[in-house]
């Protein structure tokens, strides 16, 4: 596991150098991912836009994939993670590029949907590099704490207090779905190369515990700790208690 520190101002640029060496290596990549708040906040859709704008980018060839999305809404509902790629970069990027990949949250069924979503991963070889977020709980993707972690994708019970951090997007916290499907342990650890984004004081204390406590799958985070290839972005503030 490597550990950068940057100022949050320059998180975006640091992704967008790594994101284009993994291009430079691999054009065909599939790129898996992320749709907190870290992508928006610290300017790393923004970045890779103005990169393909000037050419320093190019997504011909590579293949999107996104790890998670609510249940009970469909793909056109505008608070989907869907329909949030595509506002926020897949409309803004210039290049003709293969289809991305989502999982289905308005399936009829939801089992049947995690399989299928599996059976695609594997046809794809895998996330070849993996954009990841750290929640307050803990948790990746839509990896919730729990007592045990399917290895496979399933249906996850969202946690109230990450529900709450949604709720301004709908028009009332009812509506918020309380449950999402999220991949597994299995596509995380098959994953070739994570980079995760954590910036802020109020990450500091998940960090610590995420990267320097114990193992477990009430912190699914701390199973990124076995994960051979983890670069973790941190600004002062998230990592004020570790030491690097």
């Amino acid at each position: 596991m490597k550990f950068e520190i940057v100022a949050a101002s320059e998180i975006g640029t640091r992704v967008a150098d790594l994101l284009a060496e993994q291009l430079k290596q691999k054009p065909d990549s599939v790129l898996g991912m992320t749709t907190g708040s870290s992508p928006i906040k610290y300017g790393i859709f923004q970045e890779w836009i103005r990169r393909e704008a000037e050419g320093g980018l190019d997504f011909a060839e590579a293949t999107f994939t996104n790890p998670d999305e609510w249940v009970g809404i469909d793909a056109e509902h505008p608070e989907s993670f869907a329909a949030f790629m595509q506002e926020h970069l897949f409309s803004q990027l210039k290049t003709k590029r293969k289809p991305s990949h989502i999982p289905n949250g308005a399936a009829e069924n939801l089992l049947e949907e995690c399989g299928r979503f599996d059976q695609l991963l594997r046809e794809l070889g895998y996330v070849d590099w993996q954009l990841m977020g750290l929640g307050l709980n803990g948790h990746i993707a839509f990896i919730e704490p729990a007592d045990a972690i399917p290895a496979s994708t399933y249906v996850a019970n969202i946690e109230v207090d990450n529900q709450l951090t949604r709720s301004s997007h709908f028009r009332t916290p009812q509506e918020v779905p309380k449950q999402s499907i999220t991949i597994g342990l299995e596509a995380v650890m098959k994953a070739r190369s994570i980079v995760l984004v954590a910036a802020g004081d109020n990450k500091a204390e998940i960090v610590e515990a995420a990267f320097r406590g114990p193992i477990t799958t009430r912190v699914p985070a701390t199973l990124l700790q076995l994960h051979p290839n983890v670069t973790v972005i941190l600004d002062e503030g998230s990592a004020k208690r570790i030491s690097i």
